[in-house]
């Protein structure tokens, strides 16, 4: 067991505790959590002693392709997008994932100790992506959800220079069609009204793969990015399908707050600090995740890793926090919102009693750009130590 003594612990759900005690259990749960003196600590736990740091949870990015796309490397080594078939919803990102990537140890020092990484936007479907911690010792230890959310892709979608099994949509009109056309075959298919034997192999994977979306087993994963235009008509889609989804990035979300927030539709923005250096980006504003929260939506902040490196997932919530929120309402944004978007809320997001002991000692509060993490613990064991 170990016991982290003497910090100041913002668990997130609940009150900041100041001169507190985090036990951590030999099965890298939480214990107990509370102040100094208040909880009993076993004469055979490591002692930590914290005193004037700060403890968080561990900081989760909803969006990456970290393990997907690695630093450094040239491109016959990114395994993020396959242009065989604008749909390929049974592709898995786990069969492309790199656990050596440099980057993980970059991201774990930056205190994020969750992610999900998978598919880019190039496809209508995409494919399968993962859930997973940036540390562990085996690739069977560090997945979370091997089969965490399937990524779709609204925007336009080009001719490519590659055989290909179906013709692109070469427009947003005729990308919202062909998913909503793959959507309603799932259906069908879920009801017995397309059989089997009529089916080749590729298809008939897809079917089974948006089957298990639609019965609400996978999270639709939904790229944004061009304009609104886009969040009308995925709203739309997600209505009439019923899905359990997030859409990301959502440039120009902000515009439509009021309506995300009564659809009670998650957001995973993003990332917030990259610039507008193509006109699709046009609706880019830093504000907008600030927007979005304060209408009751729940956001979070990616890095989209490698577009911002995932290290620097606390730097984008602290922009936010420029642009009018708390710091710990900012540091929500990277920790107990993306849990709920990918389902883990009652394993990881907060600092409360059975939860894992995913946690980030920070020098002071950890959204502060000053501030500098010198430990983090990753399922309770010591995954990084800045001395």
């Amino acid at each position: 067991m170990k016991a982290l003594v003497g910090g100041r612990i913002i668990t997130v759900k609940g009150p900041v505790i100041n001169n507190g005690v985090i036990l951590i259990g030999s099965d890298g749960r939480i214990k107990s959590v509370g102040k100094r003196g208040e909880i009993t600590i076993p004469e055979e736990a490591e002692i930590i002693e914290v005193y004037g740091k700060t403890i968080t949870p561990g900081f989760i990015d909803a969006h990456s392709h970290l393990g997907l796309i690695p630093e450094g490397l040239d491109w016959e080594y990114s395994d993020v997008n396959d242009y065989y078939s604008p749909i390929t919803a049974h592709i898995r990102a786990i069969d492309a994932l790199d656990p050596y990537d440099e980057g993980f140890k970059d991201a774990v020092a930056g205190g994020v100790t969750t992610i999900y990484t998978g598919p880019g936007s190039a496809n209508v479907i995409g494919g399968i992506g993962l859930v997973m911690k940036t540390y562990g010792r085996n690739l069977d230890e560090i997945i979370v959800n091997p089969e965490a959310a399937v990524k779709m892709a609204l925007g336009p979608k080009r001719p490519r220079e590659v055989k290909s099994k179906l013709p692109y949509p070469t427009s947003r009109m005729g990308t919202v069609a062909m998913l909503r056309q793959w959507l309603m075959r799932a259906r069908e298919y879920m009801e017995g009204k397309i059989k089997d034997d009529k089916l080749d192999q590729d298809d008939k994977a897809i079917l089974e793969v948006l089957s298990r979306v639609l019965r609400h087993e996978m999270l639709a994963k939904i790229h944004l990015s061009t304009s609104p235009d886009e969040i009308y008509a995925i709203v739309r889609i997600i209505k009439e399908f019923d899905l359990k989804a997030t859409i990301d990035h959502v440039f120009g979300g902000q515009l439509l707050a009021d309506i995300l927030a009564r659809e009670k539709i998650a957001v995973v923005y993003g990332p917030p600090m990259i610039a507008r250096f193509a006109s699709f980006f046009k609706y880019v504003d830093d504000r907008a995740p600030v927007v979005m929260y304060k209408h009751g939506v729940n956001v979070s902040i990616m890095t989209d890793h490698p577009v911002i490196p995932e290290k620097h997932l606390r730097l984008l919530a602290a922009v936010t926090v420029k642009n009018g929120l708390t710091l710990n309402e900012a540091l929500e944004l990277i920790t107990i919102n993306p849990a709920k978007q990918l389902g883990l809320e009652d394993r990881l997001g907060s600092i409360e009693p059975g939860k894992e002991a995913d946690l980030v000692v920070a020098s002071d509060h950890p959204v502060k750009p000053t501030s500098t993490i010198e430990m983090v613990f990753v399922r309770g064991e010591l995954a990084y130590s800045r001395k």
